[in-house]
């Protein structure tokens, strides 16, 4: 089966969802709306109840149907919870039959975009996010054709999306322009879309509009790539934190510079509510433990 929305949250169970989570249970899921409607609030009571969101088209593995739910797994979010990938629960109606494979993939590189019934038609899927990965059948002129779940096809515009190149690597200044379009968006637990982030999911979202299957969690992105001494920092490596009485790692960014010790970094702040990009607080130093460098 595949994710037939444009995002579907993985939940930690039927029951840990709210009556004002009823937009992004819906199919089509209005995401927009939903993440509108929650500030710091209501945003930090997402804390063990949504885990991660999958994107349209991703693939999902589904182990048990109850009651209008389905509990799946996601391999394309790796984790140490489950070997086959991220686990959760999320509405049988925003999955469908697997779209039709073609041999090209193509990515989306823009914040958010719509795919359409036709070029320049009326939206068949509305704000489809950064990094959604679909099959591609030609096109027309501005516009890519693509493979939908469920048997269907539309159209995106052709600016908007790149040849996905598996198992490519960005560069560090990739990395943090692309990055940089995110600059302002509202922290979201679980979030990667263009409409919530959280610090991991705007690494592995990163990493993977450009070819790269990372871990999900920052623990687990932890394990990635090539160790870096700190007095080595550079611009695009992995930063990772934990307080210093405990092994969990709770937060990733990515270096911009260091001036005269001191890092800047690119993240997704829950503390802040916001994605940044500046110096790291006295706080963040102190907590600072490890890096890991990932790129082309």
């Amino acid at each position: 089966m595949q994710v037939a929305v444009a995002a579907a949250g993985l939940w930690t169970a039927p029951d840990a969802v709210r009556d004002l989570d009823a937009p992004a249970l819906a199919a089509p899921a209005d995401v927009a709306a939903w993440v509108a409607a929650q500030g710091p609030e209501e945003r930090r009571e997402l804390w063990g109840r949504l885990d991660t969101q999958a994107l349209l088209g991703d693939t999902v593995l589904v182990d048990d149907v109850k009651e209008g739910w389905a509990q799946v797994v996601v391999p394309s979010q790796s984790c140490r919870k489950d070997p086959r990938g991220y686990p959760g629960w999320l509405p049988l109606s925003q999955l469908a039959t697997p779209a039709e494979e073609t041999g090209e993939r193509v990515v989306v590189t823009v914040p958010k975009t719509d795919v359409r019934a036709t070029p320049g038609g009326a939206p068949l899927v509305g704000d489809v996010s950064f990094a959604t990965i679909l099959s591609a059948q030609g096109g027309e002129g501005d516009w890519v054709r693509v493979s939908l779940p469920g048997g269907g096809a539309g159209y995106l515009p052709r600016a908007h999306v790149s040849a996905y190149a598996s198992e490519s690597l960005p560069t560090a200044e990739q990395l943090l322009t692309t990055g940089r379009q995110f600059l302002g968006l509202m922290y979201l637990a679980g979030g990667v879309t263009a409409h919530g982030l959280d610090c991991s999911g705007l690494t592995y979202s990163l990493y993977r509009r450009f070819g790269r299957l990372i871990p999900r969690d920052a623990t687990d992105q932890y394990a990635v790539g090539e160790p870096v001494d700190l007095a080595d920092l550079g611009p695009g490596d992995l930063m990772f934190f934990r307080k210093p009485d405990t092994g969990f790692v709770y937060h990733v960014g990515i270096c911009v510079e260091v001036v005269d010790g001191w890092p800047s970094m690119l993240q997704c702040s829950q503390t802040d509510w916001d994605t940044l990009d500046g110096p790291i607080t006295e706080i963040r130093h102190g907590h600072l433990f490890a890096a890991r460098r990932l790129l082309g």
